[in-house]
């Protein structure tokens, strides 16, 4: 969803102070920690996340588009193959056959037309000669099709395909027995009888996104792809944002996004998920301080300057809120410091045996809630930023 930033900083600490008091002891106290900051100049980005897969760009699946019994597969799973490139055969006796016969009537009807002597004999020599070579094209197409060709260069990805199989007219290729599903449909849109080959030098992810974010993206929008298991991040642009919602079994709707991995990557498999973060928003040369030097008090946004040892509160303008940084409009200049305040408490080891880390008398926050007593910096972030 989009990166409501505040909120999702704000949630990551609370769930940390969660974790450390339910394994700390009673006694335990909080410690804080200040440093200085200088305000700077940087650059800030806002994104949306998205979840996908990783497949290739192009997928196609051969398939024979002529009768017959498979007389041999070439290939098998994870081969090399080139475009054009013979995969399987089946036995082209009986086609080879019937190509001989319609190129004998071709030749007999150009003979009833070289020997008519009159112009109704002439239109129908030549009416009957036209539909035997419309024969010999059929019978022509036929025997291309008893072998089957790569329609893409790749790496085979599945073979259904046995010598001794039969096989049936009205397959997904065309002539010369090739049959193609190009694009990004995917292992999913490849024919169930067929040699699917995928290209792995181009990649894409297929995400989908919420409802709530599907304004903020467009064509062309840049990208920071985590497949699972990575190294490395991979980058890409959104392709194409679909307006058709799809429902998921939480009955929660969500758009796909196609998005073009950028160059070609190694290390990449089909199938693999990722996350995705897309930039929908990015400020360069902006003037930044951390998120956890701002504070808003009775409707002032302010931050803590030290100047000359002397440390003064002062008020701010932001522009906005990015994660852990903070635009600031108005109130500093760069290299100014600012004042950060931490908090944290020690982690101690439990010694609870019921399966449950929270103590005896640990009903909630002590205090009433205070964060280890003394609670987290006053006011939190600026009011009204990144909500």
């Amino acid at each position: 969803m989009l990166a409501a930033v505040v909120l999702v900083t704000a949630g990551a600490v609370g769930g940390w102070w969660w974790s450390s008091r339910a394994a700390a002891s009673p006694t335990a106290a909080a410690t804080t920690s200040t440093q200085l900051v200088a305000a700077s100049l940087g650059t800030v980005k806002q994104t949306v996340s998205a979840s996908g897969t990783v497949e290739p760009a192009d997928t196609s699946t051969a398939s024979f588009t002529s009768s017959g019994t498979v007389t041999s597969v070439d290939v098998e799973v994870g081969d090399t193959v080139t475009k054009g490139q013979v995969l399987a055969t089946i036995d082209d006796a009986d086609l080879e056959d019937a190509v001989t016969l319609a190129a004998a009537s071709v030749t007999a009807a150009q003979d009833q037309v070289d020997s008519a002597s009159t112009s109704e004999s002439l239109a129908s020599a030549k009416a009957q000669r036209a539909s035997a070579r419309s024969q010999l094209a059929d019978a022509q197409a036929a025997l291309a099709g008893a072998t089957l060709r790569a329609p893409i260069a790749g790496t085979v990805a599945g073979v259904s395909y046995a010598p001794g199989d039969s096989t049936g007219t009205g397959g997904s290729g065309g002539s010369g027995g090739t049959g193609s599903s190009s694009g990004t449909d995917s292992t999913a849109a490849a024919s169930s009888t067929g040699i699917q080959v995928v290209d792995t030098s181009t990649w894409v992810v297929e995400a989908s996104v919420s409802s709530g974010d599907l304004g903020e993206l467009r064509k062309g929008l840049q990208a920071t792809i985590t497949p699972s298991g990575a190294a490395q991040n991979v980058f890409g642009t959104v392709r194409s944002v679909g307006v058709v919602a799809s429902s998921s079994s939480s009955g929660t709707a969500s758009f796909p996004v196609v998005i073009d991995v950028t160059g070609t990557p190694e290390g990449l498999h089909a199938g693999t998920t990722a996350t995705v973060a897309i930039t929908v928003k990015q400020l360069t040369d902006v003037l930044t301080v951390p998120t956890q030097a701002v504070r808003t008090t009775d409707g002032a946004t302010t931050v803590q300057l030290s100047k000359d040892g002397t440390i003064t509160t002062t008020p701010v303008t932001v522009g906005g809120v990015y994660g852990t940084s903070t635009v600031i409009t108005d109130g500093l200049a760069e290299g100014d410091q600012v004042v950060v305040v931490t908090r944290s408490v020690p982690r101690t080891r439990s010694t609870t045996s019921t399966g449950s880390n929270q103590q005896p008398g640990q009903g909630g926050f002590p205090g009433g809630g205070d964060f280890g007593g003394g609670g987290p910096p006053a006011g939190g972030p600026p009011a009204g930023v990144g909500q």
